[in-house]
Parts: structure tokens; C-alpha cells; sequence
């Protein structure tokens, strides 16, 4: 452990990398033993270093939390909520040995019923999620907190807890959350909003260049700065986006309608006839007479 974590948490316990923590079983946790998942409230630290054979959603609820997991220091704060997985190892601390409002909620589920969910979306996504390298830390909506709350003093006041009915509002609730820890944590590399708008804009194939160049004036980056942001979520030039939107319409226009070359140039603002011949030979490999001429001859 690095010495100013221990001197700032001197209470934190023993840390070993391979040995030594306390293993925490599902069994150990959840108050239904034979459930895939369970939950149970937060109201206290926990400043042993652990690990769990389970997946568990930790929730703050109000306050804050200190939490250390795999040698990062993450400050969990109201509205936040991070999945652990079977292979982290973490511990739970009061900032400042602050012990003032803190209420948190953690739900748990069996590692087998986690993978079992995951892959259903892809069968790569449970090891890419277990394997993750950074603390899984996503954020929830302050009305939603409220009716996870609400949900789960319901599912906590069935008379018989271990009813078919607590279990599968318990699954409900684990899945809604580990499909929103998904959405976040998949959306990382997604572009900022200013380029995402930029982007949809150029969808529509009837931009003309001085409109294009207006869009681009309006984006808080430089020339160089928008190309190679561009490049990196697009894959391809700004030019190039612009082309295959533009060439996709034509072939629609080419297939349905009885637009001349000359319409459809204007239409869509190439150059000239001759530069949409080329630009559509060179990405369908057809000209555009021979690929109307095609697309009627199977109608």
C-alpha cells in the first residue's frame, strides 16, 4: 500500500495483492441464500481490504464514501455507483472519519447469473467487463435513487422475503442497473455533444459546401483540432463523410425517380457531372447510368 494512503488511513488494514484479504462469499452477503441476487442497506465503512466471489452494485445514496478498490482512491458521492467485480479488491471509509449522514445500498448477484445476462448482449462483453481497468463508476438520476429506494423497502416489507415475487424484483432492479452502468461505461468514446450535433447535421445530403463550412465556424475547435476529432470517431475524413451520405442518397434517387445526372448534381451539390460520375464509380464501381440501369432492370 502507498505510504500516504496509510498514513491517511491508518484504520484501513492490511493490504496484500495476492493474499491475505478477506473473501467475502454470496452466501456470506445476501440474506437470501438461494437467490440470485440480493440487496442489503449501507450504513457503515468498512476499512478491511475484501474481495467477493459475487458481482455487487454499490449505491450512495446521501454523503459521500471514500472508496479504495485495486490501489485507486475514488470519492463516491451522492447519485454515484460503482460495480465490483469477483476479482476487485476494495474497502469502504468515511472521509475525514466523517460519520455524518452517509446511507448507501448494495445490491448483489451470483457471478454465474452476471455472466449468464451479459451474454446476452455479446459474448465477449462478461470478460471485457470483469477485465475492466478502471473502477466501474457510473451515475444515476436523482429520481431514480428515489425509486430504488422505494423498490426496495417494498421488496423488504414481503412478508415472506424469500418469495418468488422478491427475487424477481431484485433481478429487475440488478439488471436495470447493470444496464446503466453499460450505456455509461460503453459511451466513453463516444464524440462530445458539439461533434455529435456536427456529425447528424452532415447526414443531410442536400448540404451545400458553404453550408458545411458554416456548421464548421460554428464548432468551438480549431480546423485541425475538428479533422482529427473527426477522424478518430468517424474513421474517416469530414470530405469523405460527406461524400458517402451524398452518394448513398443518389443511388436512392437513381433507383426511384427519373432525375437526370444534371438534376442530381444540383440536387446534392457536387462539382459537376463528371466529379459524381467519378466519386460514384469509385465507391460502387459502377457508373450511375449502369447502376440505374441495374437496380430497374430487377424491378
Amino acid at each position: 500500500m502507498d505510504k500516504k494512503i496509510k498514513k491517511k488511513y491508518p484504520y484501513l488494514g492490511k493490504i496484500s495483492e495476492t493474499e491475505g484479504h478477506i473473501v467475502s462469499t454470496f452466501q456470506h452477503s445476501s440474506p437470501w441464500k438461494t437467490a440470485n441476487t440480493a440487496f442489503y442497506w449501507m450504513n457503515f465503512e468498512y476499512p478491511l481490504y475484501h474481495r467477493h466471489t459475487d458481482w455487487e452494485f454499490q449505491i450512495i445514496l446521501n454523503d459521500c464514501l471514500v472508496h479504495y478498490i485495486n490501489g485507486q482512491e475514488t470519492m463516491l458521492y451522492t447519485g454515484t455507483a460503482c460495480l465490483v467485480g469477483p476479482r476487485d479488491q476494495h474497502a469502504l471509509l468515511y472521509p475525514n472519519r466523517k460519520k455524518n449522514q452517509f446511507q448507501g445500498l448494495s445490491l448483489i448477484a451470483r457471478d454465474e447469473y452476471v455472466k449468464k445476462v451479459l451474454d446476452l448482449y455479446s459474448p465477449t462483453l462478461y470478460e471485457r467487463v470483469l477485465n475492466a481497468p478502471q473502477a466501474r463508476i457510473f451515475t444515476l438520476h436523482p429520481s431514480y435513487l428515489e425509486e430504488l429506494t422505494n423498490t426496495c423497502l417494498e421488496i423488504q416489507s414481503v412478508n415472506n422475503q424469500s418469495t418468488p415475487y422478491a427475487e424477481e424484483q431484485c433481478n429487475v432492479v440488478f439488471q436495470f442497473l447493470l444496464l446503466q452502468f453499460l450505456m455509461q461505461w460503453q459511451s466513453t468514446s463516444s464524440p462530445p455533444n458539439e461533434l455529435a450535433n456536427f456529425i447528424r447535421s452532415l447526414n443531410n445530403p442536400q448540404l451545400s459546401h458553404e453550408e458545411v463550412k458554416a456548421l464548421q465556424s460554428a464548432l468551438p475547435y480549431s480546423y485541425s483540432q475538428l479533422t482529427r476529432l473527426f477522424k478518430k470517431h468517424t474513421n474517416c475524413t469530414i470530405t469523405q463523410y460527406i461524400n458517402n451520405v451524398k452518394l448513398q442518397y443518389a443511388k436512392e434517387l437513381l433507383g426511384t425517380t427519373n432525375m437526370t445526372m444534371l438534376m442530381i448534381t444540383n440536387e446534392l451539390h457536387f462539382e459537376s457531372i463528371s466529379h459524381f460520375n467519378h466519386l460514384f464509380k469509385k465507391q460502387f464501381n459502377v457508373t450511375p447510368m449502369q447502376y440505374r440501369r441495374k437496380s430497374r432492370s430487377i424491378l
